[in-house]
């Protein structure tokens, strides 16, 4: 059999309305699809979310990592054990590297179980979580009206469980959070807010009672900071900018109740997701299910397979969010929760994703002047 036809899109979707935290602020997505397809005409789809102040990568880093390499690892990786081996010896390559990775091994991924008339849940031997996932309400640090629109529409949804973009204005913040605690449970993302432990401290007290968690609080990976936040505002930790490999969850101290922070794109890819997951649950380490801001459909997918991974124990799910934020997916059907925040990760079957390319994103392929390659 042939190597698969390789073809690697760059998509800048518009968003219904701007997101911003302490580290960006986003009117549109930054997102590069793979595109495989082998010479049965079966297509795999894959997703890498770029972030520069997460991973240090760049649209323009991950299309240029692809066009230069991907054709060489879709030749080595001929089925699920070659791409296993190939994750295994290749470590460091896919930490420089993660979200182009991700792209391509997505659809390595898709591609396999469109061979074996599977679900990728299938193939990996991940059973699909058959009740529904509540999707967390993510409420950004834009402007009062925005987070007023924001706060309607979660609740006419029913989204009780929120997690809160601080914006480092005390009272702003704490009149946000008070009306969240309101609702559910909260937690608080201040996405590396502070440049040390003692105004973390400062800030996290005038919230004491309002919030279980709160996520980067300080510089990445400042170990001896989290725990001196966590000592004296009793809240867990939540690991994101902090966990990019397993390495950093091997890292943590004892003491704090850590929870770690899952994205896909982040991480380099689904097996790599799905081994961090098995060592934060050896660690006792909490778990989240991430997403990058503007994800597609196809980064969501795998978002639910990572959630039903974790099973019961996971302690949020921050995807799925779609054409709630995208103006137009890429795929059909839409990877999105429901008017209720509810979404059924066994709601897509096989075979691979259970996804297809979507009328606008054949029109973003038709104008794509590179031409696709093939693997070999």
């Amino acid at each position: 059999m042939l190597s698969p036809r390789i073809e690697i899109v760059s998509v800048a979707i518009p968003f219904r309305h701007i997101f911003a935290h302490a580290s960006a602020v986003r009117k549109q997505s930054e997102n590069v699809l793979v595109r495989l397809e082998d010479s049965d005409g079966l297509v795999g789809l894959g997703e890498g979310c770029p972030r520069d102040y997460v991973t240090g990568e760049t649209v323009d880093g991950v299309r240029r990592f692809l066009e230069e390499e991907a054709s060489a690892i879709v030749a080595q990786a001929r089925d699920l054990a070659d791409l296993r081996r190939w994750v295994h010896c290749n470590g460091g390559r896919i930490d420089r590297h993660p979200s182009a990775f991700c792209a391509l091994e997505m659809a390595l991924l898709d591609l396999f179980a469109r061979r074996e008339g599977v679900s990728v849940e299938g193939l990996l031997g991940v059973t699909p979580k058959r009740k529904p996932i509540k999707t967390t309400a993510v409420y950004g640090s834009s402007s009062g009206a925005a987070f007023a629109i924001q706060y309607l529409r979660f609740g006419w949804a029913g989204m009780a469980d929120a997690k809160l973009k601080m914006t480092g204005n005390a009272s702003r913040d704490r009149r946000r959070a008070g009306l969240l605690t309101r609702r559910g449970r909260l937690r608080l993302d201040a996405n590396n807010l502070w440049p040390d432990e003692a105004g973390a401290i400062s800030a996290l007290r005038n919230l004491e009672g309002l919030a279980w968690a709160v996520e980067e609080p300080v510089k990445p990976r400042d170990w001896h900071g989290m725990v001196a936040i966590a000592e004296a505002c009793g809240m867990a930790l939540i690991l994101d900018e902090s966990f990019t490999t397993s390495a950093d969850l091997l890292a943590v101290h004892e003491g704090p109740r850590w929870v770690a922070n899952c994205r896909v794109s982040k991480l380099g890819g689904v097996l790599r997701t799905l081994d961090a997951i098995a060592i934060a649950k050896e660690r006792d380490i909490g778990l989240i299910v991430g997403a990058q801001v503007g994800e597609t459909g196809i980064l969501a997918r795998a978002g639910l397979l990572a959630a039903s991974a974790i099973g019961a124990d996971i302690e949020g799910f921050e995807g799925a969010y779609g054409t709630h934020l995208l103006a137009s997916d890429m795929v059909e059907p839409t990877v999105t929760f429901d008017g209720r925040g509810e979404i059924f990760p066994s709601a897509f079957g096989s075979p691979g994703w259970g996804l297809s390319l979507s009328e606008r994103a054949s029109s973003v392929r038709r104008c794509v002047s590179a031409q696709p390659r093939r693997a070999g």
